[in-house]
């Protein structure tokens, strides 16, 4: 087998590989498959379950547990040191659990992204999954394609590709066939493509050589392994919050050992009390949760068509303050049909005179010409012709396949319609050039087809086609024509128009040289029905203080009319065209983006530029893209949105991609990413509010010279209680209830805003107090410190657990009928206090963590003092949020 596929001549790599330019068949190619495996990369191997369990030790937080158990241990509690060891053991293995879910959601929405690839198989081209190719498949590439293998370039026209990732060189590297010396290094072969890299410009075939680890690539595999996933910018936040945390509750806990011992304690019992405190309260569970709650966030997006690349964008999605979309496939169907056909001389130019006997025949024979020109210059295509027409599969963009089976409805057959014009040259789709091109030969004549914007083929004919002749168009006609787009725009049409000019035997040239002198030939106008649920999607965001803004490359009373039929409201003065961004500087486009609803006629770089306005008025900007000159927008976003039939580079680049192209889509994420970062908000809360009241209890308690109102076992069976699982069930709240009536938070505002702290200081005074004083009057009237403390310790559990309820929202009451709809927190509440009732009841646990029983007239009691706290706490909660509620409402 060769090792230098760039030094032969390409019939003889064909020869090779067994294969040839019609590709291989699908017999052939699934032997290889089986025998060569799929065309993937070795991935880094993820953690296993034991290392992945000891990575929980491995934090700052956890070191400080070990050093508590040391000292316990050679004090000679060494009851006190297994219990502080077995807590430290559930928390551990908790915290495993969440984090391994977690990565095995992630791998598994990662698969997700896959690559699709255009190859030859049985002489057709067809669409396959990137890991299906073999080697001596028979590829094609246009501009946006990922490489996914190492190919030699069979034909190529003006083909530029970006070799960044394998050779770190930025710029496109011209591409050419023909052969190379043997000595040529990699970064020097330009008749090879590579895997990995990307077509920037151009379109090539070319036969696969190399697949997976075989690749250039695949040599230097310790590069593209993939990486672990980066802590978000929120993670990095909660955990220096939790470092300021922890060091304040070990500053108090300080003081409660200063405190004993100035009073006279026992320094040993109230140093292992005080490394229990210590153990509780440490919320060494936080950032776990916090990765479950973005996972889980990016699974129910998953579950509405959108798959989310990265735990940041997740958790940036709540943020979203203006969406910027394209119309075609996203607020419409992406089911685009033609309308009608325009191609009748006296409706294109009602202000001509013809003779009424020849209009029929010329009206036929134009309309034929318009559809053989449209069906043949564009890039979609049939991948199974031979089975009935509506199992079709027609692969392609939405505008090239609506035009290919417009010809197919007006009676055309393609394939003979193919040998019939024989294809030399064609050139695809460009914006800035604004047409496609398909140069071909009947008999000795030559023709070049040509299908783009109606402006521009209007200004480059100088004729119209009526009947195989020519009749001249002067400025008063294509001032006509231009009217006749006026009129299809405004109801909400795309136009294409369509023209030819034949060539006779003159040399080629370059195809862009020859689009002038054109006849004029039609407009086929297309329809793309508004999704019935865009109009709905467009409220809610709109709703929830968004503002959708369309960037498309339509004419502009189309754009307008699809604004208007999906719920934008948009005068003329809200509308931008390309032309108008490029005449103006940054500071007057800074200033029309606040107004602008719709930028027409638009150019990749005029959606860079329209995000870079929208970013100085500090915007958080969401962009949808699919062609590879979008890449730069979405990179340029905070939140790059790919649409599913995007390109591979698009889809590359991208946060999330939307499976179904659907603008819905990407409200239902916003949406997760609001109702995430309050799910973070309400795990902090639970994790850290309740922790102070135990400090507070025993600094009080030594300070009226009180005995330690806890144990430390007691202590750590709390902690066993109210972190353990209710926290883990909280991660899967889903209130979406009014988060899209909510104005967007902004990307700096903390987990601990004023609100927010207002409210958990009034928890810890609520509790403290009520708690200390249950605490006095029990072991005043008592004077039975194990009961005292056996009661204490039920009420502080079980108020913990009635919290969990309390904080599920942050907006509504406790009170209402809904408040157990979380099945998974009312699971982990039961499992909590069933623990509870083992270690007031079971005798061997009474005997470890130092209760008796009690009566249900004091459960009774302690349920009494649990409402009234729930109570308290719940008009507090409605006096913090109430102000910030009304102020985010939109």
């Amino acid at each position: 087998m060769y090792q230098n596929w760039h030094a032969h001549a390409i019939q003889k790599i064909l020869k090779q590989l067994r294969t040839s330019q019609n590709g291989l068949s699908s017999v052939s190619a699934a032997r290889r498959y089986a025998k060569n495996g799929p065309n993937v990369l070795p991935r880094k191997k993820p953690l296993s379950k034991v290392k992945l369990f000891l990575e929980q030790f491995n934090n700052s937080l956890m070191f400080i547990l070990f050093v508590t158990v040391a000292i316990s241990f050679f004090l000679g509690h060494y009851s006190d040191s297994i219990f502080i060891s077995i807590v430290i053991f559930i928390n551990t293995f908790v915290g495993f659990y969440q984090e391994n879910k977690a990565n095995n959601s992630l791998r598994a929405l990662q698969k997700m992204v896959r690559v699709k690839v255009r190859v030859m198989r049985d002489g057709r081209m067809k669409e396959i999954d990137s890991k299906r190719i073999v080697r001596g498949d028979v590829m094609f590439f246009s501009p946006g394609d990922k490489v996914s293998a190492d190919c030699r370039i069979i034909k190529s026209k003006d083909l530029k590709v970006n070799e960044s990732s394998l050779t770190g060189e930025w710029l496109s590297v011209d591409k050419k066939i023909g052969k190379l010396d043997r000595g040529t290094a990699v970064s020097d072969r330009c008749n090879m493509l590579f895997m990995g890299t990307s077509v920037e410009i151009g379109e090539a075939q070319a036969v696969v050589v190399k697949t997976g680890v075989e690749t250039e690539f695949g040599r230097i595999v310790e590069l593209v392994k993939q990486t672990d996933e980066p802590q978000t910018p929120l993670q990095k936040k909660i955990a220096h919050l939790s470092r300021i945390v922890g060091t304040f509750i070990l500053g108090l806990i300080a003081l409660v050992i200063a405190e004993g011992y100035f009073m006279g304690k026992d320094i040993a019992e109230i140093f292992i009390a005080s490394l229990a405190l210590a153990v509780s309260a440490i919320p060494e569970g936080l950032l776990p949760a916090i990765t479950v709650v973005l996972v889980l966030a990016m699974r129910r997006i998953l579950k509405q068509k959108g798959v989310v690349k990265k735990l940041s964008a997740a958790e940036s999605l709540g943020s979203v303050t203006v969406v910027c979309s394209d119309k075609t496939g996203t607020l419409t169907e992406g089911n685009m049909k033609m309308s009608h056909m325009v191609a009748d001389i006296s409706e294109l130019l009602p202000n001509k005179k013809f003779e009424k006997s020849n209009t029929s025949s010329i009206q036929q024979k134009s309309s034929k010409t318009a559809f053989t020109i449209v069906s043949l210059t564009n890039d979609a295509y049939i991948e199974n012709p031979e089975d009935e027409l509506h199992k079709w599969k027609v692969r392609g963009y939405f505008t090239d396949k609506a035009l290919l089976l417009a010809g197919v409805q007006a009676g055309l057959d393609i394939q003979k319609l193919e040998k019939e014009y024989h294809l030399i040259e064609k050139q695809s789709f460009s914006s800035h050039k604004r047409y496609a091109l398909s140069l071909r030969s009947k008999g000795s004549k030559k023709y070049l087809f040509v299908v783009g914007s109606p402006e521009e083929l209007i200004s480059r004919s100088s004729s119209i086609c009526a009947d195989g002749s020519h009749i001249a168009l002067e400025e008063s006609d294509k001032k006509h024509l231009h009217n006749k787009v006026d009129q299809m725009t405004l109801k909400g049409l795309r136009v294409i128009a369509c023209a030819y000019r034949e060539l006779g035997n003159e040399p080629n040239g370059e195809l862009d040289n020859l689009v002038h002198s054109l006849s004029f030939v039609g407009f086929v106008a297309l329809r793309d029905p508004i999704r019935q649920d865009a109009k709905q999607a467009i409220l809610e965001i709109q709703k929830a203080g968004i503002r959708p803004i369309i960037i498309t490359g339509d004419h502009k009373h189309t754009a307008i009319a699809v604004a208007r039929e999906a719920g934008i409201n948009v005068s003329e003065d809200q509308v931008l065209e390309g032309h108008d961004i490029e005449q103006m500087s940054s500071a007057d486009l800074k200033k029309h983006s606040k107004r602008v609803s719709v930028y027409a006629r638009a150019l990749p770089e005029h959606k860079l530029n329209v995000i870079k306005a929208l970013h100085q008025n500090s915007e958080i900007v969401a962009m949808f893209g699919d062609g590879v000159n979008d890449a730069p927008a979405l990179k340029a976003a905070d939140i790059g949105v790919a649409v599913g039939s995007g390109t591979d580079v698009v889809k590359e680049v991208a946060d999330v991609i939307l499976l179904d192209d659907n603008f819905k889509t990407i409200v239902k994420a916003i949406e997760q990413g609001r109702v995430a970062f309050t799910n973070i908000r309400k795990v902090f809360i639970y994790l850290v509010a309740d922790d102070f009241t135990e400090i507070f209890l025993f600094l009080g308690a030594m300070a009226l010279g009180l005995p330690l109102p806890l144990l430390a076992a007691q202590i750590l069976w709390i902690n066993l209680i109210e972190d353990g699982l209710p926290d883990i069930a909280l991660t899967t709240e889903q209130e979406t209830e009014d988060v899209m009536l909510e104005k967007p938070r902004r990307p700096d505002e903390p987990i601990l805003s004023t609100t927010v702290k207002k409210w958990m200081v009034a928890v810890f005074s609520i509790n403290s107090l009520i708690t200390f004083a249950f605490f006095w009057f029990l072991y005043q009237t008592t004077q039975d410190i194990v009961k005292t403390r056996t009661l204490v310790f039920a009420l502080m559990a079980f108020d913990s657990l009635a919290f969990a309820y309390s904080v599920r929202s942050l907006k509504r009451t406790v009170f209402r009928k809904d408040i157990f709809s979380n099945k998974i927190l009312n699971w982990a509440v039961v499992a909590s206090f069933l623990l509870l009732l083992v270690a007031i009841y079971v005798p061997l646990a009474q005997k470890f963590v130092g209760t008796v029983g009690i009566s249900l007239s004091e459960w009774l009691f302690v349920l009494g003092i649990t409402v009234f706290e729930v109570i308290i706490i719940e008009v507090a909660k409605k006096i913090s949020f109430r102000n910030a509620d009304l102020a985010a409402r939109v």
